[in-house]
């Protein structure tokens, strides 16, 4: 079948047919798409975000917003309740576990990277601020108050001298005073250093290091505000999280909601140092990632996500069900049974050794009777 410029040529075999003409109102209605759903003033350029609105969308978008160290950052909203919201959006380009993809070829994808990803960043950390700050006021002022009772105290007794002591006596008096009513005030001293450090723990950003040998980069807090943020590169085989504390919960957008702890913590074995990770953040994927990365565990385990007291409940259940059927087997009191089996097991074997050692002896003593019969 061929198309003349004037002409349209059917042929199909050695039949000819006659010569038709090609109406150009019907080539034009022949190429005419009918039913089109496109908008005819259809513009790409005109839905995109303007620029403010990208500017606004790139704060809520994790590792694309510029963390500052000023002091009105670490300032909560009031309500309070406005700081639980949260704020960051999924990661474009972050593989999930799904139907499509298994958490094996996950843990492959990032495996795989060139470049450092991405695996965590947390939501504003306002709260912590608030609650430390105010914490480590208490304590302060709880260990000025005793340090001074304390000094109050040895003075006055000192004094005092109600013991009538000599001035060598007296003066281990007052120090032994002293010291044991400011030892309480160190304490307390102590504790509000330990919640006044506790935001610079607090863990902000974090980056998996692909290479031949694994690290890990995190961002944290600067003690004094204005100051630069903090840079931690540790290699992965020195961080640790607790054996009983999983990230993975099942809860959560990316399965790591806990209503009991907030967060979980990371241990550097080789600095002795413990680092704070909020589960309220953008997580790569899912929690079960930072189970393999951080917990150690085999990729089976980290892909089953059973928390450690529910694997402490299946190794009960088991256990109860071997005692119903040892009950059902031997009675009531198996157990008392099981043991006197044991027992005649046991004195059925020493005395099979003590046989045994009865033929050994007697077998010795044979030849020292035929020296005996010789030298006579």
């Amino acid at each position: 079948m061929f198309l003349n410029t004037r002409h349209l040529w059917l042929q199909q075999g050695s039949y000819a047919l006659r010569p038709l003409r090609a109406s150009p109102i019907g080539l034009r209605a022949a190429f005419v798409r009918l039913n089109s759903q496109l908008p005819q003033d259809f513009d790409p350029k005109k839905n995109l975000p303007s620029l403010g609105e990208w500017k606004h969308l790139k704060q809520h978008i994790p590792g694309e917003s510029v963390q500052r160290n000023e002091l009105r950052d670490r300032i909560p909203m009031f309500p309070l309740g406005k700081e639980n919201v949260p704020t960051l959006l999924p990661r474009p380009g972050v593989p999930r576990v799904g139907p499509k993809m298994s958490f094996r070829q996950v843990v492959q994808i990032l495996k795989l990277k060139r470049q450092p990803e991405l695996i965590y960043e947390s939501e504003p950390h306002r709260l912590y601020f608030l609650a430390c700050t105010c914490m480590a006021v208490v304590f302060a002022v709880y260990g000025c108050v005793l340090m001074e009772f304390a000094w109050f105290k040895s003075n006055k007794d000192f004094q005092e001298n109600v013991e009538e002591l000599d001035d060598i006596h007296r003066k281990r008096q007052r120090l032994f005073t002293f010291a044991e009513y400011a030892a309480l005030g160190s304490l307390a001293l102590f504790t509000a250093y330990l919640f006044a450090t506790f935001p610079t723990r607090l863990v902000r950003r974090m980056w998996y290091l692909p290479g031949p040998v694994e690290h890990v980069k995190f961002s944290s807090y600067p003690l004094i505000p204005g100051r630069p943020t903090p840079i931690i590169t540790l290699p992965l085989q020195n961080l640790e999280r607790r054996l009983k504390a999983r990230v993975w919960t099942g809860k959560g957008f990316y399965g790591t909601a806990d209503k009991s702890f907030f967060f979980f913590a990371l241990k550097d074995t080789i600095g002795n140092k413990t680092w704070i990770v909020d589960r309220r953040g953008f997580f790569w994927s899912d929690g079960r990632i930072f189970d393999f990365l951080f917990g150690k565990e085999s990729m089976s385990e980290a892909e089953a996500g059973i928390p450690y007291d529910e694997k402490v409940g299946m190794l009960n259940r088991e256990v109860q069900k071997k005692k119903k059927e040892m009950r059902n087997k031997y009675g009531r009191f198996y157990q008392f049974k099981l043991g006197a089996e044991e027992v005649k097991h046991d004195a059925e074997i020493a005395s099979s050794y003590v046989s045994l050692l009865k033929q050994s002896k007697n077998r010795k003593a044979l030849p020292k009777d035929d020296e005996k019969e010789n030298n006579l």
